[in-house]
């Protein structure tokens, strides 16, 4: 028998948009079965076809999910902390569409999807703030999808960085969080046009230093560049 979540991690599960209007005793029932995961680089949850049985949801780290056609590879999203991936297992016709693998490591609950299926149904209005969830995360991919055909290579980058610091003005110093490849699929450009993106932003005080990280001078600056209409 799979012993109860945690206290912790159902605090934790509050921040899951999904979880986060429940009261910790209806969200302990609804996770029953759940079972924290460690998982290691490039590990593959799941590939596209496969019988979707279980949620997940990201604690720490990065999950990729893809799609590959012939040698094309196409990431529709990278899901970071407080995410939940494979909503096929609830809604849909129970297959995955896209394929999951871990990015540098990282830390999931796997929830069995039969039984959150069952109890789901018994709360209405859990399923409706599950839908008004997929609907936003729909809506977020519309976003990107958009930036994709609007914005130049340069901008899209710079709007990746801005993702990467809370802070709203002054310096920042910032590191991928994850291999510099993945981040060229999700932005829509080759690993080339990333190194010619990121030089493009120098003009506007955003460098590579030596270790690896990302100095930026003015994240209003930046802010204000991915957000006009035609590159200058």
């Amino acid at each position: 028998m799979t012993p109860p979540l945690r206290p912790d991690l159902l605090r934790r599960m509050r921040l899951v948009p999904l979880f986060a209007d429940l009261a910790v005793e209806d969200l302990a029932l609804l996770l029953e079965g759940a079972v924290p995961l460690r998982l290691p680089h490039r590990h593959s949850l799941f590939r596209p076809g496969q019988p979707a049985d279980t949620l997940y949801v990201v604690l720490d780290g990065h999950v990729e999910l893809a799609r590959q056609s012939g040698r094309r590879r196409s990431v529709i999203e990278v899901a970071g902390p407080d995410s939940l991936i494979g909503d096929e297992a609830v809604f849909g016709a129970g297959r995955h569409d896209t394929g999951a693998r871990v990015l540098a490591g990282a830390a999931l609950l796997a929830i069995p999807a039969p039984p959150f299926r069952t109890r789901l149904a018994a709360r209405p209005d859990l399923m409706r703030q599950m839908l008004a969830t997929m609907s936003l995360r729909l809506r977020a991919m519309l976003r990107q999808i958009a930036d994709l055909k609007l914005k130049s290579t340069a901008q899209r980058l710079g709007g990746f960085l801005l993702t990467l610091t809370g802070a709203e003005d002054g310096a920042a110093r910032l590191r991928f969080p994850y291999d510099k490849q993945v981040v060229a699929e999700q932005l829509g450009m080759q690993p080339e046009s990333l190194s010619r993106a990121l030089a493009r932003l120098t003009a506007i005080g955003v460098t590579l230093a030596a270790d690896g990280a990302v100095q930026v001078e003015d994240l209003v600056r930046l802010r204000s560049f991915c957000a006009e209409e035609d590159e200058p």
